[in-house]
């Protein structure tokens, strides 16, 4: 009897609780204690086919602004550009506190750039931002890196996979390799070649992640995540995480022992980012900083979050946009033409045509769209008491905005799951409520650099090959709809050269 009434009181603790958090919270779904809105979330995403689906069904009852529960911890979403703009660009010191749950501290224990906050993050963002600028735009070199990386993959997959009058590759392969050799270029002046084992074992863990790695995962207590009881799926979900952080200690610790013995000689600006760093932790040493963050450690996490960012998305982008043109070859003609026209098809693209090309901006807008790399975007957590959209937050709130959400909402994007690029030319303001580097101040640091990569590889691919599928074509469709990020699907691809 004693235990039946410990366990009542407990389950009215319980509730009463949840009871007083909800009056400070959004409209969404009754929750019930421990458990949250699970039960509801996993049946409302399974019924709609995915988790955007899902989490618009309860947009539709809740409205633009709306609470749900994992398990004991309420979770606000933002599925509104308007609402998003003016928490998170007009209010930005409230919303600019990242959420830190387990998923995404691992490794990372506080540092790095997107798992900090305060002063540490404030100072290595400006660091890193500063740094790219410098190797990229800054010394206008981007353009260069990339179409050096562009020209030597595709010389290089013409002589191992050329048949049947084309290139034929696994079009996530060959992203992979492409920009995986860029951004490693930039972080320590490294490309990725065929074969390599290490590149090939943590490119299949990381899909494999990142295919696995759910909503529920994204607020997996840190004891529960380290449990012996959670290892089955902590190891499936971290694994690429491990292999991708002891790839970049390698590296780091490779470029010391080179300068230490004098392989490698920093000039005053340095080659890539690592050089950069190392330039920053020598002049804070020598400017008598006692207590500085720059260090090898924190050098590593640093590079960890810039090679995750610079890679998966801008490869998975454009896997999609393929996809997309192998679908809708009319829309590849219409986009030759224009780059003809542009270039007189004698040279290829460049940054500096943008202004002229505006059917490929609105395609790689559509691209983007259509892709919405993240179905649960990262968490902030506000610091203080507000209202969003009229509606109460207590301090310590999680709130998300969902771009995937934004991008899918039919009173702004009409038939959204058609592709459909020139809704961006019969609507000049359209381009506004795309967000898929984010909003706010944790705006994607890379955001430069996937825009360059996407511009100039799209156009230039565009007006040099044809593409023909290898097998059926793609459909535009997810192969991981419930997974935290919107994986495209796997094809073959032959980019047939022009004249």
């Amino acid at each position: 009897m004693l235990t039946v009434l410990i366990l009542i009181s407990i389950f009215s603790i319980f509730i009463v609780r949840t009871w007083r958090a909800s009056r400070k919270l959004p409209r969404g779904p009754t929750p019930l204690p421990l458990i949250g809105n699970i039960h509801q979330l996993v049946y409302t995403c399974w019924k709609a086919g995915g988790v955007v689906a899902g989490l618009n069904e309860f947009k539709k009852q809740y409205g633009k602004v709306f609470t749900v529960w994992i398990g004991p911890v309420p979770t606000v979403h933002i599925s509104d550009f308007e609402i998003a703009h003016e928490t998170h660009i007009k209010r930005a010191n409230m919303f600019g506190a990242r959420y830190l749950p387990e998923l995404i501290d691992y490794i990372r224990e506080g540092r790095g750039i997107v798992a900090s906050n305060g002063d540490f993050w404030q100072e290595h963002r400006r660091f890193a931002l500063r740094t790219l600028r410098d190797f990229g735009l800054g010394r206008n070199i981007m353009e260069a890196k990339i179409m050096e990386e562009y020209r030597y993959r595709f010389d290089d997959f013409r002589k191992t996979n050329f048949k049947n009058g084309g290139i034929e590759v696994d079009a996530a392969n060959c992203f992979d390799l492409l920009v995986g050799s860029i951004i490693n270029t930039l972080l320590i002046s490294e490309r990725f070649e065929q074969g390599d084992k290490d590149f090939d074992e943590l490119k299949t863990s990381l899909a494999e992640g990142f295919e696995s790695a759910s909503i529920l995962d994204a607020f997996t207590p840190s004891w529960l995540m380290k449990s012996d009881f959670w290892k089955w799926r902590s190891k499936t979900i971290c694994r690429p995480f491990d292999l991708i952080y002891a790839q970049v200690d390698k590296g780091i610790k490779k470029r010391l022992e080179d300068v230490a013995n004098g392989k490698h000689i920093i000039g005053e600006e340095g080659d890539d980012f690592v050089d950069a760093f190392l330039i920053k932790m020598e002049k804070d040493k020598m400017d008598g900083v006692t207590d500085s963050t720059f260090n090898p450690e924190t050098m590593a996490i640093d590079m960890y979050d810039l090679w995750i960012g610079g890679q998966e998305t801008t490869s998975a982008t454009l896997t999609w946009a393929c996809a997309c043109f192998l679908q809708h070859p009319e829309v590849v003609q219409e986009l030759r033409e224009e780059l003809l026209g542009v270039t007189g098809g004698t040279r290829g693209i460049s940054l500096t045509d943008k202004p002229n090309t505006p059917f490929l901006n609105a395609t790689i807008n559509e691209i983007q769209r259509i892709a919405s790399i993240l179905s649960m975007n990262l968490s902030r957590q506000v610091k203080e008491d507000t209202v969003i959209d009229g509606q109460p937050i207590s301090a310590g709130t999680i709130v998300t905005t969902q771009m995937s959400m934004i991008h899918t909402d039919e009173t702004v994007f009409k038939n959204h799951t058609e592709f459909n690029p020139k809704r961006f030319l019969e609507n000049n303001n359209l381009d506004k409520s795309l967000i898929p580097f984010g909003i706010g101040k944790r705006v994607c640091l890379g955001e430069s650099l996937a825009r360059a990569e996407l511009y100039l590889i799209t156009g230039n691919l565009v007006l040099d090959f044809d593409f023909q599928p290898v097998g059926q074509k793609p459909e535009i469709k997810t192969r991981s709809p419930f997974a935290m990020m919107k994986r495209p699907p796997h094809y073959g691809i032959r980019f047939v050269p022009l004249n």
